[in-house]
């Protein structure tokens, strides 16, 4: 597919052992590798609650492994922005 403009994670991906959550980094990045191919710009969106402070924390850890910065984004209007 050589055209994605966005992918939505209605969950951030995890790896859970024995109850824990840690990040899936090679599925984050194969996710929303998906956006900005072969040089287009792409937007990728990943859903968590206000009150899920676990996802929020695995989002976390996956920006410090890719050295990136994942902005928080509170209403449609900020997404729009950016799409």
């Amino acid at each position: 597919m050589p055209e994605v403009d966005m992918v939505i994670n209605y969950d951030v991906p995890f790896i859970s052992n024995y109850g824990f959550k840690n990040p899936d980094y090679a599925n984050f990045m194969h996710r929303v590798g998906r956006t900005g191919r072969f040089g287009k710009d792409g937007l990728s969106l990943s859903l968590t609650s206000k009150t899920d402070v676990v996802y929020d924390h695995i989002l976390d850890q996956i920006e410090g492994y890719y050295k990136i910065k994942i902005k928080p984004l509170r209403n449609l209007d900020e997404i729009a922005k950016f799409f």
